[in-house]
């Protein structure tokens, strides 16, 4: 995040009114503002580095961060750029609270600007809404148990005094002596009784939001990809700070999304590694779960360099203009990154403890990214033996389903060549049926053809017999 000032610089130190004012700061968001405030313009704010430098965490600087932004000590502002649709964010930084027409003159001077195609004011969290809320009831409590001590400070020193007097002249009487009577009521009155203190109010614990149905299912499911080591170091309850660094993170991602960026920052940010025996151990579990669960880049769709609409790697990330330096974990070395166990500056400085020994370094199995036994060396195929065994029995299953597949087209095949040598057997039956019929038919009708010649040649000789017998009757003739 990039810092801009609000206003021309007036003075170096901070205004009175700012340090006064309880109701919106308290000791650690008041340092925060003033280390803030000291730094110029375009300084590239990483609260990491502030609580590295003066020894604090860096989840409590979040917290009077969240503070500053409440009491618009602290603006933040989203800028969408014309030339590549990117968004960036800038910090504006003033030294008493911004008021609306501020923010309002601050976002038009932006929007002004070359190459700003959208700005918008980005709005506090709600847990950091609550620590305000929370903050303000705490410091009205004080005082109102500050006022009740005066008011009885005033009272119970006044009835004492008189009491006092009253003794002294009795005293005075029984001894003779007013010289002791005057003491006695010059001497100072007794300071009242523990017991007269008013206690305490108790302040009722404000109740978080109740959350939904699904709110919960999604939480549920995203502990559940906590791996066992870090399970077994959290807390029974769920603190605060996880709960809504869990429900921040599922406003802009899916449970399934989150579920998959735990387990890859787990092995990534070298966790696993530091929960090995003899590795360097998890200081805070909380802290290394928010680690895993919180958006590193600025950028809105970036998940862990990579743009989740595109597939296509951030130029945010690559250039590191992100608020927060991300992690790159180098296999042969440590993490650089918030929260990481190993940190490594670009300077070469380290955190002080030792990397684990090669000996004690385990290989991951590249399917199941379950880690093989310390000592031992990666297969050359790098899987493990539950992952070679199903390759395996995988490889067979293919195998056996290919010549199925193959014995299935082969007995297809065959039944299409016998369907065709059925086919052609029934053609030449049918053909040869009526050839047989064709040629039944040509010798009925030359047998038909011979015996009506013959009719007729017989008809013909028995005419001319009788005409050779009976002359006279050829007159009488039809066929004469």
């Amino acid at each position: 995040m990039r810092k801009r000032s609000g206003r021309p610089p007036r003075f170096a130190a901070v205004p009175n009114e700012t340090v006064d004012d309880a109701d919106n700061l308290d000791l650690e968001a008041l340092g925060l503002l003033t280390v803030v405030l000291r730094h110029r313009d375009g300084y590239e704010i990483t609260l990491h580095e502030i609580a590295e430098k003066y020894g604090y965490g860096r989840d409590g600087l979040a917290g009077a961060w969240g503070l500053l932004q409440v009491a618009r000590y602290i603006v933040k502002v989203s800028i969408q750029w014309a030339g590549d649709n990117q968004w960036s964010t800038e910090v504006v930084v003033y030294d008493t609270p911004a008021t609306d027409d501020e923010v309002q003159e601050l976002l038009e001077s932006i929007a002004r600007e070359p190459n700003v195609r959208t700005v918008q004011v980005k709005e506090p969290t709600k847990s950091a809404r609550e620590r305000a809320a929370k903050h303000l009831a705490k410091v009205e409590a004080k005082r109102k148990v500050k006022r009740e001590r005066r008011k009885l400070d005033f009272e119970v020193p006044g009835q004492a005094e008189e009491s006092g007097r009253g003794r002294g002249t009795r005293r005075g009487e029984d001894r003779g002596s007013g010289a002791a009577a005057g003491a006695a009521a010059a001497a100072p009155a007794k300071p009242p009784r523990k017991s007269a203190t008013p206690k305490k109010p108790t302040q009722k614990k404000e109740p978080g939001r109740r959350l939904t149905r699904q709110e919960a299912a999604a939480m549920k499911q995203v502990e559940a990809a906590f791996p066992e080591e870090l399970r077994a170091l959290l807390p029974s309850y769920r603190p605060p700070v996880l709960r809504d660094a869990i429900l921040d993170a599922l406003d802009s991602r899916t449970p399934d999304v989150l579920v998959e960026r735990v387990k890859r920052r787990w092995w990534k940010h070298g966790y696993e590694e530091a929960a090995l025996p003899g590795g360097k151990g998890i200081g805070s579990a909380v802290g290394v779960a928010v680690a895993l669960l919180r958006q590193d880049c600025r950028e809105p769709m970036c998940e862990d360099g990579v743009i989740l609409d595109t597939g296509a790697p951030c130029r945010t990330c690559e250039q590191g203009m992100n608020g927060s330096v991300p992690a790159q974990r180098d296999r042969s070395g440590g993490e650089q990154g918030d929260g990481a166990p190993t940190q490594q500056r670009s300077g070469g400085s380290h955190d002080g403890r030792d990397a684990v020994p090669p000996a004690q370094r385990r290989w991951k199995c590249r399917s199941c990214h379950i880690l093989g036994k310390p000592g031992f060396t990666a297969p050359e195929d790098g899987l493990c033996r539950e992952c070679q065994e199903a390759e395996a029995a995988a490889a067979a299953a293919r195998e056996r389903m290919e010549r199925e597949l193959k014995e299935a087209e082969a007995r297809r095949e065959q039944l299409a060549r016998e369907h065709w040598n059925a086919m052609v057997e029934d053609a030449y039956r049918e053909h040869a049926e009526r050839e047989r019929a064709t040629a039944e038919d040509r010798e009925r009708r030359e047998a038909e053809e011979q015996r009506r010649l013959q009719e007729a040649q017989e008809t013909r000789l028995l005419q001319e017999k009788i005409a050779r017998e009976n002359p006279y009757l050829l007159p009488y003739s039809q066929t004469a």
